[in-house]
């Protein structure tokens, strides 16, 4: 399966979040490290190991240069592994080594973004990997600056991304189909507007499916349908229109993800990928 409605985010560059790295540099040490600089020398070194605490999937390591880079700190940093990488309790991710006062004032900020990209990565694995005939797509529901970098982190879990932004892809819902009158009016004129551009079409009951199969779209959306309607909707659109992508969304819970794991590649969008993660444990051990 194409892990990706678009384009998908396979790979992050320093363009994607250098803006990010500054916001936090300037929110976290606006006035230097009153702590760090009344205790510490600046010609004192040191090596601070990146460590996991628990398992996971690792991923935003791209940060660490480019914090390195933005606070001209006189450390190097050495990674043992790479974004992707599968985390135990106790792996070694990298080390830092140089300057002790450097590593200090950079260690919450590194943190932060390992342990954020890293919980994403590691909710999209596991998902995936349970039901790996499923396309387990991410949402828009991301924090402000953070899109990409939430998306390339679904990605390298193994999860799929859906439309990175509103100009990258069409979808049509109850609003836009009422403007235009008729769902087959709504997808002809976004589609005449915008030639080569994917279209999503969402309905919420089966008495719009004809029409909605009817007006081809690129991909139907089943939103919080119940089981027998998931069923029946599938069912008929791949035997009416069998290129039609079929994607499920709303009230998506485990249960609903077995039922849904019967049938071969359905998308399945999930805010909770990126919306509800925990931190994924990661220290920085300084010595």
């Amino acid at each position: 399966m194409t892990r990706g409605y678009t384009t998908p985010v396979t790979e992050i560059s320093e363009k994607d979040f250098e803006a990010l790295v500054t916001l936090a540099l300037e929110e976290d040490l606006p006035a230097g490290d009153i702590t760090t600089d009344s205790l510490f020398g600046s010609d004192e070194i040191c090596t601070a190991s990146l460590l996991a605490k628990e398992e996971g999937v690792l991923c935003g390591l791209a940060v660490i240069p480019c914090l390195i880079r933005k606070t001209k700190a006189n450390v190097k940093w050495i990674p043992a592994l790479s974004d992707g990488a599968a985390l135990s309790k106790g792996t070694i991710i990298g080390t830092l080594e140089g300057s002790l006062v450097n590593v200090l004032k950079m260690e919450r900020i590194l943190l932060n973004f390992i342990q954020y990209l890293s919980g994403i990565a590691t909710n999209a694995s596991k998902v995936t990997k349970e039901f790996p005939n499923l396309l387990i797509l991410d949402t828009r529901k991301t924090l402000p600056g953070y899109r990409k970098l939430a998306k390339y982190a679904v990605y390298t879990g193994g999860g799929a991304n859906h439309r990175l932004n509103l100009s990258e892809m069409a979808m049509l819902k109850d609003n836009h189909v009422a403007k235009a009158g008729s769902i087959q009016s709504a997808v002809q004129i976004v589609r005449n507007a915008n030639p080569g551009k994917k279209i999503e079409l969402e309905i919420d009951g089966l008495s719009q499916l004809n029409e909605a199969i009817t007006s081809n779209p690129d991909i139907i959306l089943l939103d919080n349908f119940s089981d027998s309607d998931t069923e029946k909707a599938i069912t008929l659109i791949k035997e009416k229109s069998p290129k039609i992508r079929i994607e499920c969304s709303g009230g998506i819970t485990p249960e609903k993800l077995k039922f849904l794991s019967k049938f071969q590649d359905i998308g399945v969008s999930m805010g909770y990928l990126t919306h509800t993660v925990k931190f994924l444990d990661i220290s920085l051990d300084i010595k």
